[in-house]
C-alpha cells in the first residue's frame, strides 16, 4: 500500500483500504476469482456437513431480547452479565496440531494483524516522521516561509509521481499490479513479453509516457492480441486502463501518429472482452471509428449516445462538438448545423469556432457558399473582439481552397478594416483595397503561412479586377515555390517566372516600336484561351533582375546548363543588365558542366567589357572551378596553368571593390585560396596570400585549418584508417612547429608559457609559413633567398605595396571587411 502524501492533509480520514489489506481481511475459505475449478470428486470429499436440523423443542428467540442485544454497548462485550470481567484465553496455531497460548489480548492483536515487531516499529517510526514533517512545515508557514514549505511539498509530490506513475493516494494502485495470467504453453511467450513491458519501472516515468513507450506498448499488445482473444476475461481491468492511457496519449511533446488506429482496435477488443468504456473513452472510440473509415457506423453510434453522452454535463460539449466535426466531414451539413445550434444555445459556455468545420463543408459546394458566408458572419458576431488573426486565416484558407477568392478577400478586408468595406459583387475594387500595397500585405501573409496555391489564386483574381501585383510579391511567391523543392511547385514557379519574362519582352518590343512612351497599358495583351475554353491566366507583371536570379540559381543547382544559357540570351533581349549574382551562377554552371575555360572567359568578358563588379562569391566560384579542385586525378600541365590562374584571380580579388557580406564566405574564401595553392604546389603564392589576407581580411589560420593543411583535405572528409593516420601525423607536425616557435621565443627572453591573444595569433601565422616551407622542402633555405622569391610573387599577385612595403593607404583602400564581418576578426 503506498503511503499517503507526506505532510499533505495528514489529518484527513478516508474509508479507503488498500488491496493488500483487503486480501488479509478475506475469510480463509474464500476462493480467488482467477483460481482454477477443482474436480467434482474433490468437491464431494471436502463438502461441509449439512447444518443440523432445528430441534422441535428448541424455543424460538424473543424479539425483545434480540433488540436489547443489538443496542448493547460493544465495548462491554468482554464482561459477564453480572458485571465481572470474563477470563478469556488466546491461542495461536504455529503448526498443525500445535497450539501456543498467548500472553494477553495485545499479543493476540499483533499475531492476528500479521505484522512482526520490526515491521510495526518501522510503521510507527514512519508515522512519527510524518507528524514531525507536518509540524515543521507548519512552523515554516508561521515564520513566513510559505514559499519554502510549498517547494518541499512539490518536491515530495514529484517523488511520488516518479514512483507511482503520476498517481498518489488510492489512485496509485490503479496500475499497481499490471499482469495478465491464465495463459500457458506456446501462447505464453507473447503474453510474457507484454507482461515484461507492463512491469518496467521506466514506462510512464513521471506520469507522462515517451514516444518509445507508446510504440513499444502497441508492439507488444498487437503481438499478443491473437492469444488474448482466446480468453479476454483473463485481462484485468487495470491492464485495459493502462493500455488505453498509453495508446490514447496526446500532447506534452509525445508523438503518437497512429493514435486513432490504435484506439479503434483497442476499443473493439475491449468491447469483445465485455469491458465497459467510460464516457470519455466512448467519445474517443467513436471518433477513431470515423477516422478509420467507418463514417456511417460512427455517426450512427453517435446518434444512439444522444440520451447518455449528449445529456451529461461532463460530456455535453465534447459530444456535440464531435458530432459537428463528423457530420461536416461526412457532408451532412444540415445535421452539423443543428448540432452546432444545440451547442451554441445551451447553458454551457459556447465556442463559436466550432462553426469552422461547418463553413468548410458548406464552402466546398457552389450551391451552399452563401450559407458558408452566413455561418462565418455568425461566428464573427459571436466571437466579437476575441476573434484572432489565426481565426481569420483559417476562414480565408477555407474559401481559397474552394476557389471562392472573393469571399476570402472579403474576410481579409474584414480583418484589416473591421468590416467597414464590402467588395463582393463589384467589378472593380475600391481604392482602399484595390492597390498593390494592400494586396501585397495579403500575399505576404499567405506566403508566410505556406498557402502558396491560395496566393497564386489571389494573383489571378486581383489582376482580373484591375490590380497588377508588384514584381516583388510575385518574386516572393516564385522563391517560396522553389524553396519547397517539390516537382509540382518547381514547375509552377518556372511557369510563372517565364510568364513574367514574356510580359517584360512584350513591354520591350512595344517600347522599341513606339519609342520612349509615357505610359504602358498592360491590358492590351491578348487573351489566350485555355484548353476548356476558359481564359488562361496571362501574367501582366513584368520580370525584374531578381526574377532572372531566382531562375538562374534554380537551373544551376539542378545542373540545367542549357536552360541557363537560354535564360542569359533572353536576359539580353529583356534589356536587363546582368548582375554579379547572375554572373556567378553562369560561371558555376560552366564549371559544373566541365567547361572551365569558358567559365574563365565569361568572367573576363563580363568584368572587363560589361563592367560587372565581382564579389566574394565570384572569386569563391572561380577558385572552385580550377582543375585541382574539380579533378580527382590531377594533371601536371593543368596544375601549372592553375598556378597562373590562381595568381590572376588573387590579383583581381585585391583590386576589386567588394566586401564580405556573410560570415560563411569570410570562412570559406581564405580556406579555398590556401588549399588551391597547396594542391597546385604554389608554395610561394601561399606565403604571399597568407600575408596579404592578414592585412586585408584580418585573417589568421585556426589550428584546425593548419592540421588540415598538414594532413591533406581528404583526410577529414572520409574516416578511413589511412586518413586517420594522416590526421594524427598532421597534428604531430603542427605541434612540433608550434614547439619550435615557442623555443625561439624563449631564446629571445619570452617566458614561453603564458601568451597574449596577439602573440597566439602571430604564432599561428608563423606556423603557417613554417608549414609551407616544410611542404616545399625549403625549411633550411636562406631567409634572404626566400624573401626575394616572395617579393617577386607579391609583385605578380598585385600586393607588393601591401605585403612588402606595408603601405597603410593601400591597405586601407583594399581592405575587404564589411560591417557584418568586422566583428569576426
Amino acid at each position: 500500500m503506498p503511503p499517503r502524501t507526506l505532510a499533505l492533509e495528514l489529518g484527513r480520514r478516508s474509508a479507503y483500504v488498500c488491496k493488500a489489506c483487503l486480501d488479509s481481511l478475506r475469510p480463509a475459505n474464500a476462493r480467488p476469482w482467477l483460481a482454477r475449478q477443482s474436480s467434482s470428486s474433490t468437491a464431494r470429499r471436502v463438502q461441509p456437513p449439512p447444518p443440523a436440523a432445528r430441534r422441535q423443542d428448541q424455543p424460538k428467540p424473543d424479539p425483545a431480547e434480540i433488540e436489547r442485544l443489538l443496542l448493547e454497548d460493544p465495548d462491554r462485550s468482554d464482561a459477564s452479565a453480572n458485571g465481572e470481567p470474563l477470563d478469556i484465553n488466546f491461542f495461536t496455531q504455529e503448526a498443525p496440531g500445535r497450539l501456543r497460548r498467548l500472553r494477553d489480548k495485545e499479543e493476540f492483536g499483533v499475531v492476528h494483524g500479521g505484522l512482526d515487531a520490526e515491521v510495526e516499529k518501522a510503521i510507527n517510526d514512519l508515522e512519527r516522521q510524518m507528524v514531525n514533517t507536518v509540524k515543521m512545515l507548519q512552523r515554516m508557514e508561521e515564520q513566513g516561509e510559505q514559499d519554502k514549505a510549498d517547494a518541499l511539498r512539490k518536491q515530495f509530490k514529484k517523488k511520488l509521481r516518479l514512483q507511482y506513475k503520476g498517481k498518489t493516494g488510492p489512485e496509485a494502485e490503479e496500475y499497481g499490479l499490471l499482469r495478465i495470467t491464465g495463459f500457458s504453453g506456446p501462447r505464453q511467450r507473447v503474453v510474457a513479453n507484454l507482461n515484461a513491458f507492463l512491469a518496467r519501472d521506466s514506462v510512464v516515468k513521471g506520469g507522462i509516457p515517451r514516444a518509445r513507450d507508446v510504440a513499444e506498448c502497441w508492439k507488444y499488445y498487437s503481438a499478443a492480441r491473437k492469444t488474448l482473444s482466446t480468453a479476454w476475461h483473463n485481462v484485468p481491468q487495470e491492464v485495459w486502463n493502462f493500455l488505453w492511457m498509453i495508446l490514447s496519449w496526446e500532447g506534452d511533446g509525445v508523438e503518437n501518429p497512429n493514435r486513432m488506429q490504435h484506439i479503434y482496435i483497442l476499443a473493439k477488443d475491449m468491447q469483445a472482452a465485455g469491458v465497459p468504456l467510460r464516457d470519455s473513452q466512448q467519445l474517443l472510440a467513436i471518433e477513431a471509428m470515423f477516422i478509420e473509415g467507418w463514417e456511417e457506423e460512427a455517426i450512427a453510434a453517435w446518434k444512439k449516445a444522444v440520451v447518455t453522452l449528449g445529456s451529461k454535463p461532463e460530456t455535453f460539449t465534447d459530444y456535440w462538438e464531435l458530432g459537428v466535426r463528423m457530420c461536416s466531414l461526412h457532408g451532412d451539413t444540415d445535421r452539423a448545423l443543428r448540432a452546432a445550434d444545440t451547442l451554441l444555445k445551451s447553458s454551457h459556455p459556447p465556442n463559436a469556432r466550432i462553426l469552422i468545420p461547418v463553413i468548410r463543408a458548406l464552402a466546398a459546394k457552389r450551391a451552399t457558399v452563401e450559407r458558408a458566408w452566413e455561418s462565418y458572419r455568425d461566428m464573427r458576431t459571436l466571437l466579437g473582439e476575441s476573434m484572432t488573426i489565426e481565426d481569420y486565416d483559417e476562414v480565408i484558407a477555407v474559401f481559397l481552397a474552394s476557389d471562392n477568392v472573393e469571399y476570402a478577400l472579403q474576410a481579409f478586408v474584414d480583418m484589416m478594416l473591421s468590416g467597414t468595406v464590402d467588395i463582393r459583387g463589384r467589378t472593380r475594387l475600391p481604392m482602399s483595397v484595390g492597390n498593390h500595397f494592400f494586396i501585397g500585405k495579403w500575399l505576404k501573409r499567405l506566403i508566410g503561412v505556406g498557402d502558396l496555391e491560395g496566393a497564386y489564386k489571389v494573383v489571378a483574381y486581383v489582376q482580373a479586377k484591375g490590380v497588377t501585383p508588384s514584381p516583388i510579391q510575385l518574386n516572393g511567391l516564385i522563391g517560396a515555390w522553389l524553396r519547397s523543392g517539390t516537382a509540382e511547385n518547381v514547375e509552377k514557379a518556372d511557369k510563372l517566372a517565364w510568364s513574367m519574362i514574356r510580359a517584360r519582352l512584350d513591354f520591350v518590343k512595344l517600347r522599341q516600336r513606339r519609342g520612349l512612351v509615357s505610359f504602358y497599358d498592360p491590358y492590351d495583351a491578348p487573351v489566350v484561351q485555355g484548353s476548356e475554353g476558359a481564359p488562361e491566366f496571362v501574367c501582366q507583371t513584368r520580370a525584374t533582375a531578381e526574377t532572372f536570379s531566382l531562375l538562374a540559381e534554380n537551373y544551376c543547382s539542378r545542373r540545367l546548363h542549357g536552360r541557363l544559357q537560354e535564360l542569359f540570351e533572353v536576359l539580353k533581349e529583356a534589356e536587363i543588365g546582368p548582375t554579379s549574382f547572375l554572373m556567378n551562377q553562369l560561371i558555376r554552371s560552366y564549371s559544373q558542366n566541365g567547361e572551365a575555360e569558358e567559365a574563365v572567359r565569361l568572367y573576363r568578358t563580363m568584368t572587363r567589357e560589361q563592367n560587372i563588379r565581382p564579389d566574394g562569391h565570384t572569386f569563391l566560384t572561380l577558385f572552385n572551378s580550377l582543375s585541382v579542385n574539380r579533378l580527382i586525378q590531377r594533371d601536371p600541365a593543368l596544375s601549372r596553368q592553375d598556378v597562373a590562374l590562381i595568381r590572376e584571380f588573387f590579383r583581381d580579388l585585391v583590386e576589386a571593390d567588394w566586401t564580405f557580406d556573410t560570415p560563411e564566405i569570410f570562412a570559406q574564401l581564405p580556406r579555398t585560396i590556401l588549399f588551391s595553392m597547396l594542391k597546385a604546389k604554389d608554395y610561394t603564392g601561399m606565403i604571399v596570400a597568407g600575408r596579404a589576407m592578414k592585412e586585408l581580411f584580418g585573417f589568421h589560420p585556426p589550428e584546425a585549418l593548419l592540421i588540415e593543411l598538414a594532413s591533406g583535405i581528404g583526410s577529414l572528409q572520409v574516416k578511413t584508417r589511412r586518413n586517420m593516420e594522416r590526421l594524427v601525423a598532421g597534428r604531430r607536425t603542427i605541434e612540433t612547429l608550434m614547439r619550435n616557435h615557442r623555443m625561439e621565443l624563449v631564446k629571445r627572453g619570452h617566458p614561453g608559457v603564458e601568451m597574449t591573444e596577439e602573440e597566439e595569433i602571430n604564432e599561428l601565422r608563423d606556423v603557417l609559413e613554417r608549414l609551407v616551407l616544410l611542404k616545399a622542402g625549403a625549411q633550411d633555405a636562406d631567409p634572404n633567398e626566400v624573401q626575394r622569391i616572395v617579393e617577386e610573387a607579391a609583385q605578380e599577385m598585385g600586393v607588393y605595396d601591401i605585403v612588402v612595403r606595408k603601405d597603410a593607404d593601400q591597405i586601407a583602400k583594399h581592405r575587404k571587411l564589411g560591417k557584418q564581418t568586422a566583428g569576426l576578426v
